[in-house]
């Protein structure tokens, strides 16, 4: 009985006239090697493949040609399918609408930009800030109680330094 598939068997036309690729035609052939029906079916299918040279060659009719353009030539011929209604808008309605996607385009570009493209805060920004409490740190690194300190802040004591 011969190991040859389904597969195998359809393939054998393509590895008898050459146009297996390398790969399928090695595994055809690594099968034929091992089995001796097989190789007995290739032998009888390739001789019957060199009789098919013996049979008499049938040639087109004369007219054969002609009416073959002539079908291919009128199967290209358009066919009127009828026509689409036109469109029921206005006539501006369609600028009217690349306007506004344009505008809306505008729009999300200016908000996506202004939080995209922020200003970088300057380091120095708190230091500057607090810079009176910077220069006389060392006279509030004395102070042990800040309600002491905020009853200094009294205008009643030392008058209004803030006026002059």
């Amino acid at each position: 009985m011969s190991t040859l598939n389904d597969d195998d068997r359809a393939n054998l036309t393509a590895y008898l006239d050459g146009e297996l690729d390398e790969e399928a035609a090695q595994a055809l052939e690594a099968k034929l090697s091992q089995d001796a029906a097989a190789r007995a079916e290739v032998e009888e299918l390739r001789q019957a493949w060199t009789m098919l040279d013996y049979l008499p060659r049938s040639s087109p009719s004369a007219t054969f040609t002609h009416r073959t353009m002539e079908k291919l030539s009128l199967e290209k011929l358009p066919v009127e399918t009828g026509k689409m209604p036109a469109a029921g808008g206005s006539v501006w309605l369609s600028p009217a609408g690349w306007a506004a996607a344009v505008a809306a385009a505008l729009a999300l570009g200016y908000v996506s930009s202004q939080h995209l493209w922020r200003p970088v805060p300057d380091p120095d920004e708190p230091l500057v800030k607090h810079l009176q409490l910077i220069e006389k740190w060392r006279a509030y690194e004395a102070v042990e109680d800040l309600e002491f300190l905020k009853a200094l802040d009294h205008p009643d004591y030392f008058g209004d330094d803030l006026g002059s």
